[in-house]
Formats: structure tokens, sequence, C-alpha cells
């Protein structure tokens, strides 16, 4: 188990594998259509969802560099230089040296010279040192870029698509140079996408950087798997190893892992460890009940804490405390001492940057991981 881990079998996610296969589609065509941000808690298979669009774009002819997994220190630029660099050589195959794609190379070495002093590319050309895409005004050159990009690709009668994950953690101004370089695409009708991942504060944070970015992305959410979905990603790989689930040995697993695809992967296979023989039954599930746990606490949950400090650990626990699902911010700072939620605001607001809660309506904070809750009260209770 482990983020990005692709399980035996990737069930319950067709219907945002046909969108996206809609998209690569119409965007081939020279037809308009959005470009998807995902979002979702923790455990719900984002960026399991994200390779297989990878997987997809491939199989489709499109172009799709490895994906960009943004951190709190990621170099935006750099990165997004590095996978353009990488559509640009996968082109090159298809077009060889062509002046347009001369062209490209000298955008493609100004974007990357912008994000460090003395950056080069590669490439197979040399590339002159001036370009346009080198003003320093990251929107401007995403732009430029982008534009240049689509018209070679266009040119080659190919697309290329950007899948970036952890979408939440980008900077106020990559945020805004990511909506309008794909507002340009669009309006340009180029075969640029952008497939992207995060929490469920991401879409509110693509729209306040810019407002028309509300109907410039489609915003399709993961959640749990529906019941049969969640059998099916059990019994289907089973059934290949002709091995059987008991009808109850099923349902408790749901029941226990809540029907998240992370916790079906950590159920399965520590069932599939402790059973013996052609069939799992409901004992084997309550075998490993106790090292799924365990394992869970110390690799799943308990890595949230590494750059949470110890006051922002108290206002989780506070969290907790006041029960699972949803809870207001005031009566959160109230059991954390405070008078009213203003007094704790300046915690909520980094655990929120931090990625660990969010706001799923005015005035309520959640976890973004599934069962934290339970978590903290077994681990770190608030007066510990």
């Amino acid at each position: 188990m482990g983020a990005g881990n692709p399980p035996p079998a990737l069930t319950g996610r067709e219907p945002q594998e046909h969108q996206f296969r809609t998209l690569l589609g119409r965007l081939s065509r020279g037809r308009n259509e959005q470009s998807m941000i995902i979002w979702g808690l923790r455990g719900v298979g984002k960026t399991v969802l994200l390779l297989e669009f990878r997987n997809i774009a491939a199989e489709m002819g499109w172009i799709a560099p490895e994906p960009i997994e943004i951190k709190s220190d990621t170099d935006f630029r750099r990165e997004l230089a590095e996978q353009a660099y990488e559509a640009l050589t996968m082109l090159s195959t298809r077009l060889a040296l062509s002046d347009r794609l001369k062209k490209l190379g000298r955008v493609l070495h100004g974007f990357k010279l912008a994000a460090t002093a003395g950056g080069s590319v590669e490439v197979s050309f040399d590339p002159e040192k001036v370009s346009r895409a080198s003003s320093g005004n990251l929107e401007r050159d995403l732009i430029e870029l982008f534009t240049d990009l689509g018209e070679v690709a266009r040119g080659a009668e190919v697309g290329v698509v950007f899948l970036i994950d952890e979408m939440q953690f980008l900077r106020r101004e990559e945020m805004e140079a990511i909506a309008a370089a794909m507002h340009r695409m669009s309006q340009r009708q180029l075969p640029i996408a952008l497939a992207g991942t995060g929490l469920p504060q991401l879409p509110g944070l693509v729209v306040e950087a810019k407002s028309y970015a509300e109907r410039l992305f489609s915003y399709p959410s993961l959640d749990r798997l529906d019941d049969q979905a969640a059998r099916q990603a059990l019994a289907e790989p089973a059934a290949e190893e002709g091995v059987e689930f008991s009808d109850d040995a099923l349902r408790r697993i749901l029941e226990l892992s809540g029907s998240y695809p992370a916790f079906l992967q950590a159920y399965g296979k520590e069932v599939w460890n402790v059973a013996f023989g052609s069939a799992i039954s409901l004992s084997d599930v309550e075998a490993a009940e106790p090292i799924v746990r365990a394992k869970l606490d110390s690799e799943f949950f308990h890595t949230r804490f590494e750059k949470v400090t110890t006051t922002e650990r108290k206002y989780m626990a506070a969290i907790a405390e006041l029960g699972d699902g949803p809870q207001s911010s005031s009566s959160v700072a109230k059991r954390m001492g405070h008078a009213s939620a203003s007094g704790a605001s300046v915690h909520r607001d980094s655990l929120i940057k931090k990625g660990l809660i969010y706001s799923p309506d005015f005035g309520m904070v959640d976890f973004t991981v599934p069962h934290f809750a339970a978590f903290m009260r077994r681990r770190y209770p608030i007066g510990s």
C-alpha cells in the first residue's frame, strides 16, 4: 500500500476514464472541451487515476509526460520545463528538425532559463539564447510556451496532456498562470490538455485564482467506491488466482474500510496473507483486522504528523474528540480553551495549507484523511 500504487483491479472509475477519453478525443478533432480538475480525500485513488490517464493518453496517441507531484517546496517552473522538454523530445521523433520544432526549442530554453540562472536544455539542435518565454512573468511565459507547444503538436497531428498531482500546494501565481494558459489553449483550440488532482479545497483555490476557471475546467470528484465496485476490487484479483471471498468476508471488509480504495488495498493484502486454501472467510478478516489497524496507524495515519506543531496536533485532537465528520470551527476552538473560533484560526489555516484538514462548508472543518478522527482518539487524545 502506498500513494499511487496501482491496484490489481481498478474499479469504479469508469466515468472519469470516459470523460478523459472524451476530452482528448474532442481536442484531437480541433474542438473545445474542458480540462479536468479532480478532487477528493486522501486514499480515494486520485494518483492512481492520474497514472491511468497517462496510459489512456498513450493508447490514444497523445504525448503525456510523467506526472508532476507538487510539494510545498516544488519549483513549479522548473518541473513544468522538464515535462515540456520531455514532450519536445517525443515530438522530435515525429517532426525531426523542422523550423517549427527549433522555434519551440528556443521558447522552452527561455522558459527554463527564467527559472534558474544558467539553465539549459540539451536538445539535438542548438537553441538560441533569446526567447519570448523568458520575461520572468510566469503567466505570460506559460501562455507563450503552451501556445508554441500546441501549434507544434497540432502540426504533428498529436496532442500533449500535462498531469499534475497535489495541485492544492501550488502558489496563487502558479494557479493563475495555469488557468490563463489553458484559457488561451481553449481560445486557440490547440491540443493541449491538463488533468490535475488535489484535495477538496482545490476547486475553490483554482476559481479564486481566476474567476473564469469555474467554466474553464470540469471538477469531477472521487469518493469511496460503491458497493459493487468495492466488491469487484477484492473479488476479481482473487478469482484470477482461484480464490473466493465469502459474502460475510466481503461485507466485513467493506464495513471496516468504508470502501475507500486505499483501505480496501490494505485489508485485501493482509487478509490474503493470513488466509489458507482457496476460500477467504469472515474469520480470516477478523484475524487480519488488528494487523491492518496497526499498519495503517504507523504507515498511513502517523506520517501525517511530520510537519505538525504541538498546538496543531491539539487542534486535530479537538476535532476528533467532537466526533466523526465535519465539526464547527467555533466548537473546536472552544474545546481547545479559546473563547471564539478566531482564537484558533491561525492553527486552522495552517492545517488547511498543509493539507491535513479542509472546510467542507462555511465555519466547518474536517480531516482530509478518512477514518483519521478514530486514529486521533486511539493514539492522540486531546489530553495527551
